[in-house]
């Protein structure tokens, strides 16, 4: 028996297949990894449920268009298909015919459109754009948040628990900042502080906060080269991009580096430096700078965001 492909056909099966392709797509950003290019690991579980009713809505749109195979459509001047029935068979949707699948050639393509081009272009174009055009747009936080909070919100007191009571002196906090106060002292006590991916965000807060308690430690950073304007020539900044939430909320995070030769570092190059804590004052407020001993070239991370961690203080 030959079967007569309809424009009700059309539109079933072109439905079903826009739902696989935005399904397929997200199994493979998930199963790659580059899911963390879009959101924060703590949200990704919510994705794999998402895609996973994402698959069957697209299997389930497929059962129906294969169905209406069985059914030959027969366009009427009414704006709807009448649906050909027997006495075996219900009349679709209940009355005598389904709703309208049939219209302008160019609707069609705009709707269609709509779905397919941001399918298309998310598939083919590259999802990371150049550091630099990101902290021109959003701004250097280089942590002088961190300082105006501790400095403003309320009366500084020393911390509970067993301490050593000079150390807990030298880390006196409000009751805003007592989870990076914690995290300093865990930092001061370190004979070399390693700015790794996880707790960059609290770190860098921590160590701005008590910017004077940190002089002359050892730190080591990667990120990626940022020279903004009004440093001087000896300075740049060694940043990386923090993502709260997802890519819609990144922000830049670094710290102003000075070294004699910082000319022969290309902007947006990625760098390992090892260098000692000092303190400077960017925009009126105090800061801590990396007066740099060494520098390493690096390789950008596949991932090359950072993540606040929600729950750090629990786990200190």
């Amino acid at each position: 028996m030959n079967v007569k492909i309809s424009s009700v056909n059309v539109h079933y099966f072109l439905r079903a297949a826009i739902l696989t392709g935005f399904a397929v797509y997200i199994a493979y950003v998930l199963i790659s990894g580059e899911i963390l290019q879009f959101i924060v690991p703590q949200l990704v579980i919510y994705v794999k449920l998402a895609d996973a009713a994402l698959f069957i809505t697209a299997g389930f749109q497929f059962y129906i268009a294969f169905l209406s195979l069985k059914q030959q459509a027969i366009p009427c001047s009414c704006g709807h298909d009448h649906q050909e029935s027997n006495d075996s068979q219900e009349l679709a949707f209940g009355h005598h015919h389904a709703h309208g699948m049939d219209g302008s050639l160019w609707k069609n393509i705009v709707i269609y459109g709509l779905f397919i081009i941001p399918l298309v272009l998310g598939s083919c174009l590259p999802n990371k754009a150049t550091a630099s055009s990101l902290v021109d747009k959003k701004g250097m936080n280089l942590g002088g948040y961190a300082v105006r909070s501790i400095q403003t919100s309320g009366e500084l007191v020393e911390l509970g628990g067993n301490e050593d009571p000079a150390l807990k002196q030298l880390f006196k906090a409000n009751v805003y900042d007592r989870d990076y106060a914690r995290l300093g002292m865990m930092l001061y006590k370190q004979q070399s502080i390693e700015m790794k991916d996880e707790w960059f965000i609290e770190k860098l807060h921590a160590l701005n906060s008590f910017a004077d308690n940190f002089r002359n430690k050892e730190i080591l950073i990667k990120g990626f080269v940022y020279r903004e304007a009004g440093l001087p020539g000896n300075q740049f900044i060694v940043g990386r991009m923090g993502m709260t939430h997802c890519i819609a909320d990144i922000s830049p995070y670094g710290i102003i580096a000075e070294a004699s030769d910082s000319n022969a570092l290309a902007n947006d190059s990625w760098v390992t430096i090892t260098g000692k804590i000092g303190k400077t004052v960017y925009n009126g407020q105090p800061v801590i700078k990396l007066i740099v001993e060494k520098v390493q070239p690096a390789a950008e991370p596949s991932v090359p965001y950072v993540y606040p961690d929600w729950n750090f203080a629990s786990k200190l």
